[in-house]
């Protein structure tokens, strides 16, 4: 009984000694964690936590003196699917039914769409082009619809937003409105109200 009681005391200074040093094994590393590599350590949280970029300002609206609205800016979406992110029992059971979704939107036949998911989800493409030039009210709407309704990372959707310049009355006074945009060699070409004001 003695011998046994011995043992059971060795067992329980040998745990008590290993908690001991678990104790001051951590306690070393978070003074290490701290003071030696703190510096470090709070650069490299605040590189990865805090992005500084410029957020270019939508352009007004202009209007005519009888208050007719001559341009404004407006969003324009493009729709892609990462067709990897949903999981294979979702998108086996939901496929059909954004095809066919999709075809009463856009206009194309669901067979169209049923076999350009289905041969991205087999080529296992992150960026399958499905819609482009939408409004926001189509955004919406296909936003909704089965798989994409679980948003970007269970149901594949990718929304691409830009902000494109409308002329509701068409080209009347095109040239006096005018334009403010960059061509394809980087040169700004300023023209009319748009080009006048574009600061």
């Amino acid at each position: 009984m003695a011998v046994e009681d011995k043992n059971i005391s060795y067992r329980i200074y040998l745990v008590a000694f290993a908690i001991f040093l678990g104790g001051i094994a951590i306690t070393v590393k978070l003074t290490n964690i701290q003071w030696v590599e703190g510096d470090y350590y709070r650069k490299l949280a605040k590189e990865r936590t805090v992005k500084t970029f410029v957020i270019p300002a939508n352009k007004g609206n202009i209007y005519s003196a009888d208050g007719s609205l001559l341009a404004t800016s407006i969003p324009n979406y493009t729709i892609r699917f990462d067709a990897v992110a949903p999981k294979a029992s979702d998108f086996d059971s939901k496929v059909d039914s954004l095809a066919m979704s999709l075809s009463k939107l856009l206009g194309k036949p669901s067979s169209y769409y049923n076999s350009l998911l289905r041969n991205a989800r087999t080529s296992k493409s992150r960026y399958t082009l499905i819609a482009e030039d939408l409004s926001y009210t189509e955004y919406a709407r296909i936003k909704k619809m089965p798989l994409f309704n679980k948003g970007a990372y269970k149901g594949g959707i990718i929304v691409e937003q830009k902000t494109v310049r409308e002329h509701p009355i068409g080209i009347i006074a095109e040239r006096t409105i005018g334009y403010d945009r960059v061509d394809e060699q980087g040169y700004r070409k300023r023209v009319g109200i748009e080009g006048a004001f574009g600061k």
